[in-house]
């Protein structure tokens, strides 16, 4: 037997002996051996490897026999007689995954062969990239992996064993240059090739290879010139002219050739074998021209014929497109311009209520000016100095109030106010609110009541307190400001609960102020809206202040109503949803009642680059007999804090916006530190920085509470007294 015979019955065991073949004519035939040697010689020079693949097709030496050895046999057994192939999607003639998910393509009659001749049942998964193929074969989600090139070096640097070859594969380049050499330096190819960046890097050592994400991106980059050649499979080149343009670029078909094969984790002969043998017995069916007749390139011509018959036709309807388009374009124009308009006309009412609201800020600034030269002037008298003191700080506190809604308001309009979502005791809430208020009411000669019902829920609720408390002080401060001198303002609430989880928040706020027309209630909600010309000057208000209560209010979902008669007063009704918090955890107070002791002896580390703001904080605090250590940024707080033995320091006052290192860096710097109170140390936030997200990023950063700025002096005593009786703090 030689080894070009294979019989289903018998398999070689070993071989003896090997000799060359030739061709015999008879002696009287010169001129046919003539013909004969010059076609050999044709054949070995357009294909060196045509007797290799001859003899790999017909032969039974490279792959054994049509039958399964007993190893063979056993590991499909061992196998559940299962064998799972993956390979790449979109790449016909070879293989694609059909609309029904089953492979297709010439290489799909491996998987048949297997079932049919030897009885396997194979398992097929396609996939989107050579790097998700090889990643899947390494981890077992696979079997085999194809169709990928024969390539000794790649099969070793990525641990896998190679078939045997299922047929050549000549290559073609799509190149945008004249000269194929120069324009070889520049590849492009996708991630989902079998002419993958590995391979080209092979057969192309000195070109720079780029891989993008499909075809229609690799094309791109060759006509923008980011590439200068895309290498493909000859077989694939038509399926990608029926898709893509080509006709611009230059084609031509290279010298070098490829194998396709399999790959197969290493460690499995017998799996290797019996692929081996598969594609043996698969023989021709496995070439790319065997599926030619059916191919996407040719269902993909058939398709664009229709389209060229009615070339006129879909003229037409395009035509009609573009018109339609333009129109369309037009109008968005046309719309645009009339919404600019009307942001111009917002900026301009903006800008006009700036330049009014100057005189505003003005007052109360000059007013504080005004009063130190008067205290400069009176030097030595006492009273005055105190009258003084007391008049500045109520323009001071009107200033920042002016400042505060106008910020409130531009965040409010850029969406950047983020509500809380935290337990808290509404009665308290609400206790505090009217205690502040009550001062102010008093100054003005203004009689505050409280009627409010007993709250028939747990009065521990889960909402945005700080946006509720601005809400109540809101419309208090407006009853007040607005009010008659011996008048009233009366609030009232309660809460009604809606099911077991949740409530509603009611109250009121009624006045015997000089009241609103109904005009001008329509308006109430709009940002600047005043009634009467004279009001920014005779109550000092923003008219911003409704503004912001609706837009809160609206935030969390709840609803707001107004009556009021003018010369009568007015009244505010709101309801607001919350949730009830069942298991309230009870907050440490830092009320002026909670913590009354000394400070004397304290030791503060105080973080402030601002020399002013350091100097007024580092006298307050050692008028209270506190030592203080001072800090210019957060690099250095880090340092004199890292640099002492652990206790050296009772608290930290921490700035957040300093120059190199911030607050939040530092404090995250000082609780990552090997000191053994690093964890625990008070660190308390005081930064311009006063609103609630920013609390919760100093929270976020390890700090204990955070102190908005101007500073609250009396808060700030409150929390170190804490501190000092208690060791700790948590706002």
């Amino acid at each position: 037997m030689n080894d070009t015979i294979s019989s289903p019955d018998a398999s070689p065991m070993f071989y003896v002996g090997s000799s060359d073949y030739y061709f015999a004519v008879p002696k009287s035939r010169p001129d046919l051996m003539n013909d004969i040697n010059a076609a050999m010689a044709t054949i070995a020079r357009d294909n060196p490897r045509y007797n290799e693949e001859v003899k790999s097709s017909y032969s039974t030496q490279n792959s054994g026999s049509s039958s399964l050895t007993g190893t063979e046999t056993t590991w499909l057994k061992e196998n559940g007689n299962t064998i799972t192939l993956g390979y790449l999607k979109n790449q016909l003639p070879y293989c694609t995954q059909n609309d029904d998910g089953e492979m297709e393509g010439s290489l799909a009659s491996l998987a048949t062969t297997l079932h049919d001749k030897f009885g396997i049942t194979v398992n097929t998964i396609a996939l989107s990239n050579n790097k998700q193929m090889i990643k899947a074969l390494s981890n077992g989600t696979i079997d085999v992996a194809l169709p990928l090139f024969r390539d000794y070096w790649l099969a070793e640097q990525t641990g896998v064993i190679q078939s045997n070859s299922m047929g050549t594969v000549s290559l073609t380049a799509i190149h945008s240059g004249k000269n194929l050499n120069s324009d070889l330096k520049n590849i492009a190819c996708t991630k989902s090739t079998i002419v993958n960046r590995f391979e080209l890097e092979s057969l192309f050592p000195n070109a720079t290879v780029t891989e993008y994400s499909n075809d229609g991106e690799v094309l791109k980059a060759l006509n923008e010139g980011k590439a200068r050649c895309i290498i493909v499979s000859s077989t694939r080149l038509e399926t990608l002219r029926d898709i893509y343009d080509i006709e611009d670029f230059e084609t031509q078909e290279l010298t070098n050739t490829a194998q396709l094969s399999c790959l197969i984790s290493r460690g499995k002969p017998e799996l290797l074998g019996i692929i081996n043998k598969g594609i043996v017995n698969a023989g021709e069916s496995l070439s790319a021209n065997s599926y030619f007749p059916t191919s996407y390139s040719a269902q993909e011509s058939d398709a664009f014929r229709p389209l060229y018959r009615n070339r006129i036709v879909i003229a037409a309807v395009v035509i009609c497109i573009l018109l339609t388009g333009i129109i369309i374009l037009v109008w968005s124009l046309y719309r645009a311009q009339t919404e600019r308009q009307k942001a111009d006309a917002a900026n301009a009412a903006k800008t006009a209520f700036l330049t009014r609201m100057s005189h505003d800020i003005r007052t109360p600034l000059n007013g504080i000016l005004g009063l130190i030269e008067i205290e400069e002037l009176r030097e030595g008298d006492m009273q005055v100095a105190r009258e003084s003191r007391a008049k500045a700080r109520v323009a001071a506190n009107h200033l920042l109030s002016l400042i505060n809604d106008i910020l409130e308001m531009g965040r409010i309009e850029e969406r950047k106010v983020t509500l809380e979502h935290e337990s808290f005791n509404l009665k308290e809430l609400c206790d505090n609110a009217l205690v502040l208020c009550k001062l102010r009411a008093s100054d003005r000669g203004i009689t505050m009541l409280d009627t409010s019902e007993p709250y028939a829920v747990d009065q521990y609720m889960i909402g945005s307190p700080t946006h509720i408390r601005q809400i109540i002080v809101n419309l208090l401060d407006n009853s007040i400001k607005y009010n008659k001198h011996g008048g009233t303002v009366t609030f009232s609430s309660t809460i009604k609960p809606v099911d077991d989880e949740h409530a509603a928040f009611c109250f009121s706020v009624s006045d015997t102020g000089i009241g609103m027309t109904s005009e001008f209630l329509a308006h109430i909600y709009e940002p600047f809206a005043q009634e009467g010309d004279d009001a920014r000057s005779k109550f000092q208000g923003t008219g911003i202040g409704m503004s912001i209560v609706k837009s809160l209010i609206d935030m969390m979902g709840g609803t707001i109503e107004i009556s009021s008669e003018v010369g009568v007063g007015s009244t505010f009704n709101v309801q607001i949803p919350l949730e009830i918090d069942k298991n309230p955890q009870a907050k440490e107070r830092t009320d002026e009642q909670a913590y009354s002791c000394s400070l004397a002896d304290m030791n503060v580390l105080l973080a402030e680059d601002n020399e002013l703001n350091a100097e007024i904080a580092q006298a307050l605090l050692e008028s209270e007999g506190i030592v203080v250590t001072r800090a210019a940024d957060g690099n250095e707080a880090v340092d004199l804090y890292v640099g002492r033995p652990a206790g050296s320091f009772d608290a930290i006052l921490m700035d957040i916006m300093m120059p190199g290192m911030d607050g939040y860096e530092a404090t995250r710097a000082i609780r990552l530190s090997e000191k053994a109170d690093a964890a625990d140390i008070p660190i308390i936030a005081l930064t311009a920085n006063a609103f609630a997200e920013d609390a919760k990023a100093a929270h976020d950063a390890g700090m204990n509470a955070h102190l908005p700025k101007p500073l609250d002096f009396s808060k700030l005593k409150n929390i170190l007294a804490c501190i000092k009786k208690y060791g700790s703090v948590s706002l």
